[in-house]
């Protein structure tokens, strides 16, 4: 818990009305009086990553720090729903990993080690970047607390771009995160099989690692496949994920979003998901069983046009969540 900066109270929303509850009133903020035997009884727990260092290094847009606040701001606002609805779930907010002070390899870390006691437990963990390099430590947290052997895990990158650059150029990016996840765990639980590059934008991607990929035997559905055909696109990649695993992580890049519903992202682009079209796949993530970790990434709101980009972010949650309520 020392690793975690309780969230900030005034985030959590309140009509003060019995007949209008919000998520600020429903979720609990979580602090050191918590015990592990508290927290385990979380369905899932939201997870601040303020750190944008490695968008810095990509020659990205910087500012994804500050999401993991703003879009706090904006999903504590929303109501629990409709039907089978939010208010079953029992949602914790951990705060923010504590990155002051810390070098990018350190506050990766201690994400990762965030992410490993909470899996640990059961709990879905939903992290809030900060900039995409964190999913490495996220998906590598994940595979320790699930204790994933080779080939137990199956990963969906919904994004623009494919991020699996080596770390010869630049080091650890923003863009390095998934060559990492398939290179360098020790357990090798990501194997390319189940390794699934959604939404990919074929203009904005070097041939090379789309290459590489294909070596590998994992699955690229561009943009122009999935175009208008969520629902059955993204099932088709959680199949694919889940093939022969015991879990499946999805990492949700805004960038993956046109910029005239996510104008807030590291990198921007006329072409790409609806906010409508991302919700649909993030109530799939939701209802998926095997879906056990997700990720919000690169939503940076000193970018961002009325909150748009942030907003877009809670909806993500809320609808996962709303997935969630659906498995039971």
């Amino acid at each position: 818990m020392d690793l975690l900066t309780p969230p900030d109270r005034g985030l959590f929303f309140t009509k003060e009305d019995p007949k209008d509850p919000r998520m600020g009133e429903l979720v609990i903020p979580v602090d050191q009086s918590f015990g592990d035997r508290v927290v385990s009884e979380f369905d899932a727990v939201i997870i601040g990553m303020p750190e944008d260092r490695g968008v810095r290094a990509n020659r990205g847009r910087e500012g994804a720090r500050l999401a993991p606040d703003e879009v706090r701001r904006h999903f504590y606002k929303l109501t629990p729903g409709f039907g089978p609805s939010l208010s079953e779930l029992k949602i914790g907010d951990l705060g923010n990993v504590k990155v002051e002070g810390m070098t990018l390899d350190e506050a990766h870390g201690a994400l990762r080690w965030v992410v490993r006691w909470v899996s640990s437990m059961g709990i879905i963990p939903i992290v809030i970047g900060g900039g995409h390099d964190n999913s490495y430590p996220g998906l590598y947290g994940l595979s320790e607390g699930l204790k994933l052997g080779e080939g137990e895990l199956g990963v969906v990158n919904v994004d623009q771009h494919l991020d699996v650059r080596d770390l010869s150029w630049g080091g650890v990016t923003s863009g390095t995160p998934f060559y990492r996840s398939l290179e360098e765990m020790p357990t090798r639980c990501l194997r390319g099989r189940n390794f699934v590059e959604y939404a990919i934008q074929e203009g904005h991607n070097s041939p090379y690692y789309y290459e590489w990929l294909c070596e590998r035997h994992a699955t690229v559905m561009t943009f122009d496949e999935v175009q208008g055909r969520p629902m059955e696109t993204f099932i088709r990649a959680l199949q694919i994920a889940g093939r022969g695993t015991r879990a499946i992580a999805v990492s949700v890049d805004i960038d993956s979003v046109r910029s005239t519903d996510a104008p807030g992202a590291s990198a921007v682009s006329p072409n790409g998901l609806s906010s409508h079209e991302l919700n649909k796949i993030a109530y799939l993530a939701g209802r998926s069983y095997k879906v056990k970790y997700l990720d919000v990434m690169e939503i940076s709101p000193p970018l961002d046009q009325d909150g748009r980009t942030a907003s877009l972010g809670a909806d993500v949650i809320f609808r996962f969540l709303k997935g969630m309520c659906e498995r039971r």
